[in-house]
């Protein structure tokens, strides 16, 4: 499908279409999407002077005493199918501004963006890649639990491995309804994959701008769900939703362009890699504590964390060793690249750019050279000799990230003000609610 990029064009194509309404799409903090849906008749004035409206639709916003306004990007706009009825809408991707138009500190896109801006009038500009995991169960998941009324039986799921035909044939349509979703919505994707039945699917986006990269991860969590409950499925992107299932990865691989030239790379360095290279990984390295709250953003996150081998726990970085928390792709050249693999599918694409990118460059800035490479496999290892080639672990429980975060200046100052109250709240909230519920596990054992 074209990309829009005025609102003349958006308009003609509403009318040619006869689009009855458009949603309009903008991030909370937590990276859940709320939408307001505009008639076309509407969508005029909507796009050239914004659409104002009560702050408290936002949710986990921080109150700011002021209304606010819906600013659409036409760049995002698209036109969507309902399914069945082929009945067509159209959606747009918003930011948020006082009513005057000064920028509002509490949309993390604009906060994105604002700072990709500063990075691009340095002469600098970032290119991402990306993958985001999911699983499909059908819309009954909770009665897949294996056995009788158990906690341990209550914590296996089977998302499609020994399921009936008609569920598996739906799952399959699924994936169709998603790939044209995609193509419909201006998503460029590499692949849609799923290496075997009971795997996570996992969607694979091409390299493209930072803001571009979140827009997309955004959007396809909304057409996954969407294509998924017009099947009758249920689209999770718990980042453990089951013991005895793979947890769900986000992985963000980063490059860094200056002049056509990949700052990443140098020919004649170790591992062909330059001194910025080094210093983006060492620079998230000091932060990615504090960055966890953001990266993995639930008490579920960590239930991933913990498995170790199962997900990056050592903070090491390889390119060999797989589940290493940066790995290096062995391409180099124009193609050299940094991939971030400790998030889950859980979190906020926009928050999650912005603290990792604000992390690298300052260890870009600040000249840091990060621990020795793993260059090895490191699967059969000892957790002790693991432990001895990495500079520390991933924070094992929201509470520890919630402690990290609140002493990293750095991160917060990243996040802003308003941001980082709600990240921070949100967590605390979260936690408290954890630790004061009983549950099954403690029911079964203690009981």
């Amino acid at each position: 499908m074209a990309q829009f990029t005025t609102i003349s064009e958006i308009l003609e194509a509403v009318e040619e279409q006869e689009i009855v309404f458009v949603k309009f799409h903008f991030s909370d903090a937590d990276g859940m999407f709320k939408e307001i849906d505009v008639p076309s008749g509407l969508l005029e004035n909507a796009f050239s002077k914004g659409l104002p409206f009560d702050n408290s639709v936002g949710g986990t916003f921080k109150p700011t005493g002021a209304d606010l306004m819906l600013k659409p990007d036409p760049r995002t706009f698209s036109i969507l199918s309902d399914g069945d009825s082929e009945q067509k809408y159209g959606r747009v991707t918003c930011e948020l501004t006082f009513l005057d138009g000064q920028a509002f500190d509490g949309c993390v896109r604009s906060n994105l963006k604002l700072f990709v801006r500063k990075i691009y009038q340095s002469g600098y500009t970032f290119f991402v890649s990306s993958s985001l995991s999911f699983y499909l169960f059908d819309s009954d998941f909770k009665n897949f639990a294996c056995g009788a009324n158990s906690a341990s039986a209550r914590c296996s799921l089977s998302p499609s491995s020994s399921l009936d035909t008609e569920t598996i044939l739906k799952m399959e349509n699924v994936k169709r309804d998603i790939l044209s979703a995609l193509n419909n919505a201006d998503v460029d994707i590499v692949s849609l994959r799923q290496t075997h039945a009971g795997s996570p699917i996992t969607i694979v986006f091409k390299e493209g701008s930072v803001l571009r990269a979140a827009d997309n991860m955004m959007t396809a969590k909304y057409l996954v769900s969407d294509a998924a409950r017009r099947r009758n499925l249920h689209a999770s992107f718990m980042p453990k939703p089951a013991t005895n299932l793979e947890g769900l990865s986000a992985a963000y691989g980063f490059t860094l362009m200056k002049d056509e030239f990949n700052e990443f790379y140098h020919p004649d360095q170790d591992m062909m890699i330059s001194d910025k290279a080094r210093g983006f990984i060492a620079g998230i390295f000091k932060h990615i504590r504090a960055i966890s709250i953001i990266t993995n953003p639930s008490v579920n996150s960590y239930k991933r964390i913990v498995q170790k081998g199962k997900a990056p726990y050592y903070i090491s970085w390889s390119a060999v060793d797989r589940n290493s928390l940066i790995r290096l792709p062995s391409s180099r050249g124009r193609s050299t690249k940094i991939e971030v693999q400790n998030a889950d599918s859980s979190c906020n694409p926009y928050l999650t750019l912005l603290a990792l990118l604000a992390a690298g460059i300052s260890g870009i800035d600040e000249n840091l050279t990060p621990i020795a490479a793993v260059n090895f496999e490191t699967y059969d290892y000892s957790e002790s000799e693991k432990s001895a080639l990495s500079a520390g672990t991933l924070p094992n429980t929201l509470s520890e990230a919630l402690a990290a975060f609140n002493s990293d200046a750095l991160i917060k100052d990243a996040l802003g003000e308003s941001v980082s109250a709600s990240v921070y709240q949100r967590a605390v909230r979260e936690w408290d609610e954890y630790i004061s519920c009983v549950h099954d596990w403690e029911l079964e054992r203690y009981l």
